[in-house]
């Protein structure tokens, strides 16, 4: 009991640290993957509410990705419906992390010629 109580301070320890950090669509990203594996997992071991210590985290990357997931979650805890909440928030931030993303710099593969060029052509 001891030893549960201490893993779970330390996960939200880590959580905490965690949310310092700006929370992009990438990191989201990566977050809900992580709640989907637990989500998952609690789905396979039939456990037919999800454990407290991921409401928070859950929370926290819904309203990232839109503002009507969390009050759609609302009080559902079973797995299924999660995921599905789940899968619609990976949904939303794929589509801002696609959007965030600006289009990439060019870099000149002849850099040298290229001003040499640039130069003869100002005399």
């Amino acid at each position: 009991m001891l030893q549960q109580t201490i893993e779970e301070q330390e996960r939200y320890r880590r959580w905490h640290r965690r949310t310092k950090r700006a929370m992009t669509p990438r990191r989201l990203l990566q977050e809900s993957d992580e709640l989907l594996y637990w989500v998952e997992e609690c789905h396979v071991q039939q456990i037919r509410i999800i454990p407290g210590w991921l409401i928070p985290r859950l929370m926290t990357v819904l309203r990232h990705a839109h503002p009507q997931l969390p009050a759609r979650l609302g009080r559902e805890r079973r797995p299924e419906q999660v995921m599905e909440i789940i899968y619609d928030a990976q949904a939303a931030l794929m589509e801002q992390a696609c959007l965030s993303r600006g289009p990439a710099q060019v870099i000149p593969l002849f850099g040298r010629l290229r001003k040499r060029m640039l130069k003869e052509a100002a005399l």
